[in-house]
């Protein structure tokens, strides 16, 4: 005979609003990858002034969370600090393992070949530096010190996140973890398609965790602008045209809340050029299709160009009109 489990439904109810709704659940542990030095700290840092002000993300209205916190595995306060002060964050609870001169770094070393479990211990000892509260929002940056010790071990990984998972709960927090992105080949005919597959490591930080969040830079994709992606487990991925302000090197969307763009919009958008002269209508053909076919390129053009998002220095030539 085989017993059956089950918990009380009413227990597996979370008891704090989602984050982000249909995008970041309450109590998920969700990845922010890319490249190194690709800006995720930046891009990071914007997020949470807008998870701060119940500010839309991408046309999503996010719930005030009770507490924001920052973990820093890596580099520290210091360089933290200079996007957090370029967006115009303030303080916030953070602690930095690599600036506590009190940490033993023996914690995290191989103990019994325990390493999953022993790396989620030292996770929460981190978070108790925090003074978090539920209904917390932490970003860990990055998170791949505290999934095992080997990201290409998929038990391991699969091990560590369902502590992270029991964290979670434990805690009454939203996790939001920077993650690295695996070295690509030059020929992009030899990368992976979807960026989300990009992320180093197991698929298990897939498959056990939550939202995959990916941060490209136009290098990587051969378009014009950098991509940010969002791929929930529950809803469908969508991709998200950026700039960076060459002055402070903030992240401007092309995104309007009054204006959801379709992915085929986003597409024409990523290809054009916001230069004085633009991008020739030949240059957004050949980058749009396929999977565009020319009607289609044809119509999003026209129509960004009737909505006013679009402008026409001259015959043939297109630039983007607005950038928030």
């Amino acid at each position: 005979m085989v017993k059956i489990v089950r918990q009380d439904p009413s227990a597996s109810q979370a008891p704090f609003p989602d984050p982000l709704p249909g995008i970041i659940s309450f109590g998920s542990i969700n990845l922010l990858a890319g490249a190194s030095g690709v800006g995720k700290t930046c891009l990071t840092a914007w997020l949470l002034t807008r998870f701060r002000d119940g500010t839309p993300i991408f046309g999503r209205t996010p719930n005030i969370p009770a507490k924001i916190a920052y973990l820093s595995a890596d580099r520290g306060w210091a360089s933290t600090r200079v996007w957090l002060d370029r967006v115009g964050y303030g303080d916030l609870a953070f602690y930095s393992l690599t600036d506590d001169a009190n940490f033993a770094l023996n914690k995290l070393e191989n103990v019994n070949n325990r390493r999953a479990s022993a790396r989620t211990a030292v996770l929460r000892d981190c978070l108790e530096q925090l003074g978090l509260i539920p209904n917390s929002l932490v970003v860990i940056d990055p998170i791949a010190l505290f999934l095992g010790g080997d990201l290409n071990n998929y038990d391991t990984c699969a091990i560590a996140l369902i502590g992270i998972r029991r964290l979670c709960r434990e805690f009454g927090i939203t996790i939001i973890g920077l993650a690295h992105a695996s070295k690509q080949k030059a020929d992009k005919r030899d990368q992976y398609k979807r960026l989300q597959d990009r992320i180093l490591g197991s698929a298990a930080q897939h498959g056990y965790g939550d939202t995959q969040m990916y941060l490209a830079s136009p290098e990587e994709t051969g378009k014009q602008t950098y991509t940010f992606l969002w791929h929930p487990h529950l809803s469908e991925a969508q991709t998200f045209a950026l700039e960076r302000d060459p002055k402070t090197g903030l992240f401007l969307s092309t995104y309007d809340a009054d204006h959801p763009f379709t992915e085929n919009e986003e597409r024409i958008l990523a290809s054009i050029d916001n230069t004085p002269e633009g991008t020739a209508y030949g240059a957004i053909l050949k980058a749009c299709s396929p999977p565009m076919d020319e009607n289609q390129v044809y119509r999003c053009t026209r129509d960004l160009l009737h909505a006013g998002w679009l402008l026409q220095p001259k015959h043939g030539r297109y630039r983007r009109a607005k950038v928030n």
